[in-house]
């Protein structure tokens, strides 16, 4: 994870139901080829389209979306979920607009070309890459340049990930740390409703689809005060909805990232606040964990995004897990520990010194395989769009549905999300 949250002005968005097709056009035959025979068709793609103001829009929903489990009871009326243990959540980051674009791709590139360009080239490892063009710290580009403040982003987006077979998003979101924080206030605040809103309209077409949240605490350590701010918006405004996981827990699930960079203090003071509240999981790993994280937290996972295919990172998830599991919560449940899931990583344009080349898939079938012997109770796929890490398996030019039909067979393969 690398930029910060931004903030938003007066903005007026138009929520556009009517989806294009998601096939992209690549920089070169064969991938254009590529991605048009794997491109997946968006789940519940219809004409409707819609045009309304900002506060209408992304006003929280004040009844239960029909085939949803209501708040807080973790059942299902319709749509069946599955054990922890067969679910993948991603990791759903909401910085991607124009000005996050420019901000990676650098001054020189040419933003008018079509189809644009790949910014950099790999060496025949996948790795060490090398700019094109000045500024740049991107491996890879979207055609075209998409903004998550259009709905219909936000909307394939989840379409795309449920049609793979993901169990849902665990979506990267701070607010402003300030009290009486509304929808309005953030950029993010106003693409988490966006999402929240996109997930009720794929489980009302009869799909399963959830939501976490991955507090974001790392990148910019928060005060006490700003997390209780933040989990007072996220209580009040999400607390009973029904598009918010209830599996783990009756409780929203939440990832308080970093969580081991915080003093144990801060620690025991969000759990002793918020612990009735929310299913927290930790952001330990195994020089980290201990009784008194152990004390706080309902579960862990381990934010890995740079695990490199090895015996000895298979045997370091496998210690952690075992950490993890060797107490129970003060209601006799089971701690759960969730395994890490990542394509490869490649931040070295912005300077980063690691990289995990995908190896045409290959690393992210290591990965699981290997980081299957600790018996996850879940994964946590790193990531849907970090694209600035490279850790994306969200179709690009690059790499096409690569990463995505990887992890589709994973999924299928395996039975995981119930398939």
């Amino acid at each position: 994870m690398s930029p910060p949250e931004l903030r938003f002005g007066a903005v007026t968005l138009v929520l556009l139901m009517g989806l294009a097709a998601l096939t992209s056009c690549s920089s070169q035959s064969d991938r254009r080829a590529a991605r048009s025979s794997s491109t997946t068709t968006p789940l519940g793609d219809g004409p409707a389209s819609q045009e309304s103001g900002v506060s209408a829009l992304l006003a929280p929903p004040t009844t239960p979306v029909p085939n949803s489990a209501p708040a807080g009871t973790g059942a299902s009326t319709g749509l069946q979920s599955a054990s922890p243990q067969q679910r993948m959540f991603a990791f759903y980051y909401l910085w991607w607009d124009t000005a996050h674009w420019h901000a990676r791709l650098g001054p020189s590139y040419p933003y008018n070309q079509s189809p644009p360009p790949l910014p950099a080239a790999l060496d025949a490892s996948g790795c060490h890459p090398t700019s094109v063009y000045q500024g740049n710290q991107l491996t890879d580009v979207a055609s075209p340049l998409f903004t998550q403040s259009d709905p219909a982003q936000i909307l394939r987006d989840v379409q795309q990930a449920a049609s793979a077979g993901l169990a849902g998003f665990a979506v990267a979101w701070a607010g402003t740390g300030l009290p009486n924080q509304n929808v309005n206030s953030t950029t993010f605040n106003q693409r988490l409703a966006m999402v929240v809103q996109a997930v009720h309209q794929v489980n009302q077409g009869g799909t399963p689809f959830k939501l976490w949240i991955a507090y974001m605490s790392s990148a910019r350590i928060r005060t006490p005060a700003q997390i209780d701010n933040d989990l007072e918006y996220l209580d009040s405004t999400y607390g009973s909805d029904p598009v918010f996981d209830r599996t783990n827990s009756p409780r929203m699930t939440l990832i308080l990232m970093g969580s081991r960079k915080y003093p144990q203090s801060v620690l025991d003071g969000v759990s002793a606040h918020w612990r009735p509240h929310f299913y927290l999981v930790a952001d330990e790993n195994w020089g980290t964990w201990n009784k008194a994280k152990s004390d706080d937290f309902d579960a862990d996972q381990y934010y890995w995004s740079s695990e490199t295919p090895s015996q000895r990172s298979y045997s370091q998830v496998v210690k952690l897990a075992a950490e993890v599991r060797a107490s129970r919560n003060p209601d006799g449940s089971a701690k759960r520990f969730f395994g890490p899931l990542a394509p490869g990583y490649d931040k070295q344009l912005a300077g980063g010194s690691d990289c995990v080349p995908r190896d045409g898939g290959l690393t992210m079938r290591s990965l699981y395989t290997g980081n299957l012997a600790a018996q996850p109770d879940g994964w946590m796929v790193i990531s849907w769009n970090e694209i600035d890490e490279g850790t994306y398996i969200l179709p690009l030019e690059r790499y096409g549905t690569q990463s995505l039909d990887t992890l589709r067979s994973l999924i299928e393969a395996g039975g995981v999300n119930g398939r």
